[in-house]
């Protein structure tokens, strides 16, 4: 099921007012908060399932499946040509070249010095 509710926000009538919900594919997941509409209806707090609320969701949302997985795809997109940006710098006198950060030495490799007193 691509939809899921990881909660249900309700009134002090009990009334399921808001779900935080994802949308999920093979290439990753949307998430949000929707605030249902107006009237909420008369379903008793004790019979709102995840199935109802994604119900709910799914007649509510402006925004189609396919439009999610648009969605994800280009964000996927965009991370995979992020990864390919590098830093260069410049100079005035020749090409351009790379930037390197240098790679802090882990814990384990510090060295520590100690003194007697």
């Amino acid at each position: 099921m691509p939809f899921s509710i990881s909660r249900m926000i309700a009134d002090g009538d009990q009334k399921v007012v808001a779900l935080d919900w994802s949308y999920s594919n093979a290439d990753g997941t949307l998430s949000n908060q929707h605030i249902l509409e107006k009237p909420y209806g008369d379903t008793s707090f004790a019979d709102v399932t995840e199935e109802l609320a994604i119900t709910w969701l799914e007649q509510q949302l402006a925004n189609t499946p396919e439009e999610f997985d648009a969605a994800i795809a280009e964000r996927k997109a965009a991370v995979e040509y992020e990864k390919t940006l590098a830093a260069y710098a410049p100079h005035p006198d020749g090409p351009p070249t790379p930037i390197t950060v240098p790679v802090a030495e882990s814990a384990g490799e510090l060295s520590s010095s100690s003194s007697s007193e």
